[in-house]
């Protein structure tokens, strides 16, 4: 009766160990998305985004085409300003251009898709927006 009761505990422990080492590990919040984003290229980047927006928008393959070198040329810009180190005056300035840039995307999109594109995308952005700030106030209420 002893020398059972040993086994049986010796697998016990040894199924728990077991299982204890195949168990994954979750990433923080933030860190999967990020990490992946940060290994892409501006090309990947831009070639998701186009399709993306294809996808939700009903883009025509020139239109297709238009916004990917669009999103090309964005995202080479946002790369270059993140490799510059900015001094505390210099943040002023570096959000100044980027509202900018953002002004002229929107400008050079709203060229790129006809009327109706325009304003679907517009609502899109409306309810992302809305859902990045629903989050951020989650956020600052659990803390």
């Amino acid at each position: 009766m002893k020398k059972l009761l040993v086994l049986f505990a010796a697998c016990s422990f040894s199924v728990a160990a077991a299982s204890a080492q195949t168990t994954p590990v979750k990433a923080a919040h933030g860190q999967h998305q990020k990490g992946a984003k940060a290994n892409k290229t501006p090309e990947q980047r831009a070639e998701q985004k186009a399709k993306s927006l294809s996808q939700k928008l009903g883009l025509s393959a020139a239109q297709t085409e238009q916004v990917r070198q669009l999103h090309l040329a964005r995202f080479q810009e946002m790369q270059a300003q993140r490799t510059q180190t900015a001094s505390a005056a210099d943040k002023q300035q570096r959000h100044q251009a980027m509202k900018a840039s953002k002004d002229r995307y929107e400008a050079q999109l709203k060229q790129i898709l006809s009327a109706e594109q325009y304003t679907k995308y517009a609502q899109l952005q409306a309810q992302k927006q809305a859902k990045h700030k629903g989050q951020h106030e989650h956020r600052k209420a659990k803390s």
